[in-house]
C-alpha cells in the first residue's frame, strides 16, 4: 500500500494517523466493527400503487436485499423494503422465497438490479473487447468457481465496469426479472457521481460504506480520479482507508470534502475519526430529482443512495 514512501512526509496525516492509533491501541484492544442484520421492514401503501406506472430497484447484497418502486410519472418513490438472506439462527436464506415477497411482485413497466458483492475493475473503452471480460478477472483474481464474468458500460466516464457474480444468484435474478438491467454497484456509483459533478469546480472524495467494506471515489473537475474497493475490519481500518487516498492522490482536505454515503451515520465512531483527521467531510444530502411519499420519509436516502439513484443511471 505503500506506507513506508507515505509516512516519510513529516507530519503527513497518515503519521499523525498512526501515532493516536499507537496510543489508542495502548490503551484498549481495537474493537472490531460488529456488522448488526439488517432489520426487514417494508414502508409503503399499497393503495398508492394500483394503476401506477412504476419501476423496480433491487439492491443485492451479500446479506441482505433492498427493494424500491418509483412512480416514473412524478418521479415520486412510494414504497421500499428491505429484506434479510439470513434467518434469525444464521440460516441462509433462498433468493427464490425472497423473490416471492409481495413488493417484489407488483406489474412495473421497468426493472434494474444493482449487485454490490465482488470487487471491479474499470477500463477505458479504448481497451476493453467484450470476449476478454474473463481474462480481465483472471488476471486480478476477481473471479471464483461458481461466478459468471459480467460488464457494465460506464457512459459518463467511457469506460467498462467488469466484475463476476454468483452464477445461482444471477440465474435466479433473470429467470425471475428477464427484462430487468443488471449493474454492479461500481457501474451505478461512479455513473451517478460524474454526472453530479459535470460543471463542477472542485475535487471531491465520495464514499460508500458497506459492512466489511468501501467504495470509493475520487474527482476533478470533470474527471474520475479514482474508483477502488477497500475492505475493512475497525473503524481505525476505515480511517486509515480514507487517509490513504488523499496523500496518494495529493488532495488537501481543506479544499476537498467527503461525502459520505451508506452504513454510517453521524453519531458514529466512523464518522467521528473521519472528521478528527479531515474535517471537511459530511453525510451526503437528499437528491432533489425524486421526493418520497410519506411513508418514507424516516429512510435515510444517503444509506441507499445507489437504490434510490439506479433508475437514473441505467
Amino acid at each position: 500500500m505503500g506506507i513506508l514512501l507515505l509516512i516519510s512526509h513529516h507530519l503527513s496525516l497518515l503519521t499523525v494517523f498512526f501515532v493516536i492509533l499507537g496510543y489508542l491501541s495502548e490503551m484498549a484492544q481495537i474493537r472490531l466493527i460488529s456488522i448488526d442484520k439488517e432489520q426487514e421492514r417494508v414502508a409503503g401503501d399499497t393503495f398508492l400503487l394500483a394503476d401506477k406506472n412504476l419501476h423496480l430497484s433491487m439492491e443485492i447484497r451479500e446479506n441482505n436485499v433492498f427493494a424500491c418502486l418509483l412512480d416514473k410519472e412524478i418521479n415520486q418513490y412510494l414504497a421500499w423494503a428491505s429484506y434479510n438472506r439470513r434467518d434469525g439462527k444464521d440460516m441462509k436464506r433462498s433468493l427464490d422465497s425472497i423473490l416471492k415477497e409481495e413488493m417484489l411482485n407488483y406489474k412495473c413497466s421497468s426493472s434494474s438490479i444493482v449487485l454490490t458483492h465482488n470487487t471491479a475493475m474499470l477500463i477505458p473503452a479504448t481497451f476493453f473487447t467484450p470476449v476478454s471480460v474473463m481474462e480481465y478477472l483472471k488476471q486480478q483474481n476477481l473471479i471464483k468457481l461458481g461466478e459468471t464474468p459480467c460488464s457494465d458500460f460506464i457512459k459518463n466516464n467511457d469506460c467498462y465496469s467488469v466484475y463476476a457474480v454468483d452464477t445461482v444468484d444471477y440465474t435466479v435474478l433473470k429467470e425471475k426479472y428477464p427484462q430487468a438491467i443488471f449493474r454492479h454497484h461500481s457501474s451505478v456509483f461512479v455513473e451517478y457521481l460524474m454526472a453530479l459533478h459535470k460543471g463542477s469546480k472542485t475535487n471531491e472524495v465520495h464514499v460508500f460504506v458497506f459492512p466489511g467494506y468501501i467504495d470509493v471515489v475520487a474527482l476533478q473537475p470533470d474527471k474520475l480520479l479514482l474508483y477502488n474497493r477497500y475492505h475493512y475490519h475497525t473503524p481505525n481500518d476505515f480511517a486509515y482507508f480514507l487517509i490513504w487516498v488523499y496523500e496518494e492522490l495529493k488532495l488537501k482536505p481543506v479544499d476537498c470534502p467527503c461525502f459520505l454515503y451508506g452504513e454510517i451515520m453521524e453519531k458514529s465512531e466512523m464518522f467521528d475519526l473521519a472528521w478528527r483527521y479531515l474535517k471537511n467531510v459530511r453525510i451526503a444530502e437528499k437528491t432533489a430529482r425524486f421526493t418520497f411519499s410519506n411513508m418514507l420519509e424516516n429512510i435515510p436516502p444517503h444509506r441507499y443512495n445507489s437504490l434510490f439513484m439506479q433508475y437514473l443511471c441505467i
